[in-house]
């Protein structure tokens, strides 16, 4: 009896891992043939990105519903190695970072699941996804071989495919398939590297097809054998010419469709507009081709998420990753939402009844309130560490927030403080009294100092303002002050350096007192909600800092905009009152706030660190490759427009052009005016161009900036500068703000035959994405 009791309570043990191998011996879902085939039948993908701490854990049912409502199939999931192991060896996959619950909470709504596990994500999320200690180990070179960073990324992969591995189709679960990496050919080619991830994935038990994403120029770089490749920004016959090289016959899948883009701190909310869009997804939907939005919703990034570009120089991204997505930041559908319903129901297979669309979730607001109790800043204090020399975040195994440093100048006088290497944006202070600020956008690392009477205090708080998540600008996203501080010629030392990680700070047990004037402090105040709705906490008349309601981070706030809002969840609110706590680092004097039943995205307000006439600092050269040269062309001797067809139309949001020669001695070029034509022969409009590099620029009075390329007036120009550059090949680049299919470039040159510049031999780059830059 005791024996037979054995074999059952020995079965019960055994059951589930014999069932998973009964099941993973069904291959449920095939890649090949030229289409994705699940349960034996052939399936186009309709899927949409979104990202689970992007969206508050009380809304991940609500905004898969919605997914399922407008169409989508499918859902492609990021996951955050700095979400789950914020600290070496120690995982989180509870709460927030639940994302198994996630994954299945899209199988009870009837969605498939995309993994993207990387190790590496971009995503502008802070440090593509890398967790901040791997830093610490100065000589590691991670997005590599290395046997270091390969073992960390084993460690990872390990431990998420104990959580996911169980879920995938052939285990009865919905993830249909898994990423290797993340766009690797625009970084490098190393196959090494690629196949040691594509092996641990397949370790961790993730038992279902296996593809890398890459633009159509980096593909031979970023595939790898085992893989199917995809194409991200695509959306031509190019698709089929590309995916056939390497797997012949498909299946077809751009991976990353761009119906939006997002915002940077200081620029305009980025807007467009759904028509374009509509018709690029009905294209490739007819053409049979399976397509992921990135994004269909981009949600939020509380806390300190949120990452930086470099191309165009350094350029944070801000709280909201709204992207103007087809579905909102808070849930809301916009028309693009209803338009890409509308061409998704076209191709649904015949007798499909979508689900109706929910209606937005209600809204509240709450009338003005006056913050009228203070914290200063050391009540955020909790471990210091003295130290000759600065010290950066990642020194002291810090990943988010501020840094705080202090010494003192032990002799008055007028000279430079210099803060090398500063990372990301500085307030400084003299015996408590702010003083300056300084700002990496701009290059600033140096200011006045008027010490009239030493000793004098020295503070220098710095934020952490969000690490590089794109391009090999990743390899130095070390915060804080990351090399020395000068104070004339002497190097300054004795420091005493505070760590300020405030996305897990305990604002509310802080000591508020009275209130805190001109330097920066923690403010507290109460407001109440008489009914419970999505609120958005106005900060406009703030200056830059954070912001926590009921102890939950709501992330940070900056002036300049185009954000003015903080999206406040309702599932955070209490109907009565509530507690508000404000961390202001540049202080403005304003005490008071409101909470609005909308957002304000697109609103720029004054930016007091902008100098007239200052270009962002851009830093290195564009890696101009060949798999991106859209049209080489010669430009005739004349004063007249000039067209040139590109040999194969081009999809892109940027575009480089790039002189090679000139017909007169000077090296120099001159432009007066250029136009791109899209596919039915129409001029795109420039009004939203921008500017994001350029080689060399004659700047005064603006005479020959490379603004005047596209600003519809054919006697102003752009024109490089003999100081900066004496010879070519000369660039500029430029961002459309939305993706096009290019089919022509026409160009005017300066009227007049005795001018410098004349332009003669010229190349085009196009990319769907950024450009990368070279330190």
């Amino acid at each position: 009896m005791k024996q037979q009791q054995f074999y059952k309570n020995l079965l019960c043990l055994l059951m589930p891992f014999l069932l998973s191998a009964c099941l993973s011996s069904k291959e449920r879902i095939k890649a090949d043939a030229g289409a994705f085939t699940i349960d034996g039948k052939d399936v186009q993908l309709i899927c949409g990105e979104m990202h689970y701490p992007r969206i508050p854990h009380e809304y991940w049912r609500d905004r898969l519903q919605r997914a399922r409502a407008m169409g989508l199939n499918t859902i492609s999931v990021y996951v955050f190695w700095n979400f789950h192991e914020r600290q070496p060896g120690e995982f989180d996959f509870s709460g927030q970072a639940d994302v198994a619950e996630f994954v299945r909470l899209a199988q009870e709504e009837g969605l498939y699941v995309i993994l993207r596990p990387g190790p590496y994500v971009c995503a502008e999320w802070d440090f593509g996804g890398y967790p901040s200690w791997l830093l610490k180990e100065k000589d590691m070179v991670y997005r590599s071989k290395d046997s270091r960073f390969l073992r960390y990324c084993e460690r990872y992969i390990k431990a998420l495919g104990k959580q996911l591995a169980p879920l995938t189709v052939n285990n009865g679960g919905n993830i249909l398939m898994v990423q290797v990496e993340n766009e690797y050919g625009s970084y490098a080619a190393d196959k090494e590297y690629l196949a040691a991830l594509r092996d641990m994935i397949k370790d961790a038990g993730f038992n279902v097809p296996l593809f890398t994403c890459d633009g159509g120029g980096q593909v031979e770089a970023g595939h790898i054998d085992g893989t199917l490749p995809t194409l991200n920004g695509v959306f031509s016959e190019d698709i089929f010419k590309i995916v056939d090289k390497y797997h012949p016959g498909g299946p077809y899948f751009v991976a990353e469709f761009y119906p939006a883009w997002f915002d940077v701190w200081g620029q305009h909310h980025s807007t467009v507009d759904y028509k374009r869009p509509a018709e690029q997804l009905d294209w490739m939907l007819g053409h049979g081709v399976s397509v992921s939005m990135y994004m269909f919703h981009g949600g939020t990034n509380f806390w300190y998420t949120n990452g930086a570009n470099t191309a165009g120089g350094y350029r944070p991204q801000p709280t909201s990753y709204d992207y103007d997505a087809p579905l909102g930041e808070w849930g809301n559908c916009y028309p693009k939402y209803h338009a890409f319903r509308e061409v998704i129901q076209k191709y649904l297979p015949q007798g499909t009844v979508l689900p109706e669309v929910p209606a937005d979730n209600p809204t509240t607001a709450f009338a003005t309130i006056e913050l009228k109790e203070s914290a200063p800043l050391k009540a955020a204090f909790h471990q210091t560490t003295e130290s000759e020399n600065v010290l950066s975040m990642e020194d002291l195994g810090v990943d988010f927030g501020y840094i705080h440093y202090e010494t003192t100048l032990n002799k008055a006088g007028k000279q430079k403080l210099i803060i090398q290497d500063l990372r990301d944006y500085a307030v400084i202070l003299v015996d408590g009294r702010q003083v300056a600020s300084l700002d990496r956008r701009y290059n600033q690392n140096n200011v006045m100092l008027d010490i009239r009477k030493a000793p004098a205090k020295l503070e220098i708080l710095v934020e952490n303002s969000g690490r590089v998540n794109y391009g090999p600008d990743i390899l130095f996203n070390r915060k804080g002050i990351t090399n020395q501080v000068l104070w004339g010629d002497e190097k300054l030392t004795g420091w005493s350096i505070t760590p300020l990680p405030l996305y897990k700070e305990k604002v509310s047990e802080m000591n508020f007192g009275g209130s805190i004037q001109g330097k920066p402090a923690f403010h507290r105040g109460i407001f109440t909600i008489q009914k419970k709705g999505d609120c958005f906490v106005d900060m406009s008349r703030w200056g830059k800092g954070a912001v926590w309601v009921n102890g939950k981070s709501l992330g940070r706030f900056w002036n300049i905009g185009p954000q003015q809002t903080l999206y406040l969840p309702a599932p955070w609110l209490k109907e009565g009152e509530n507690e508000i706590v404000v961390f202001e680092m540049e202080d403005t004097g304003n005490r008071t706030l409101q909470g609005l039943d909308r957002p304000i995205l697109d609103s720029l307000g004054v930016d007091k660190n902008y100098r007239q006439g200052q270009r962002r600092a851009v830093q290195g050269t564009p890696i101009l490759e060949k798999g991106d040269v859209a049209l080489e062309a010669t430009v005739q001797e004349t004063n007249d427009w000039q067209q040139f067809a590109f040999p194969v139309a081009a999809t892109l949001r940027h575009f480089c052009i790039e002189t090679l020669s000139s017909y007169t001695d000077d090296n120099q070029a001159c432009i007066s005016e250029v136009e791109l034509l899209d596919d039915k022969g129409q001029a795109i409009d420039k009004t939203k161009w921008d500017v994001v590099y350029v080689s060399s620029e004659l700047s005064d009075k603006n005479l020959g900036i490379g603004e005047n390329l596209y600003d519809g007036d054919v006697s102003s120009f752009w024109h490089t500068d003999p100081a900066v550059s004496s010879t070519h090949p000369h660039q500029i680049i430029i961002d459309m703000k939305e993706i096009y299919k290019v089919s022509a470039l026409r160009v005017k040159v300066r009227e007049g035959s005795f001018l410098s510049g004349k332009v003669k031999d010229i190349r085009i780059y196009t990319r769907p994405q950024f450009f990368l830059f070279r330190q």
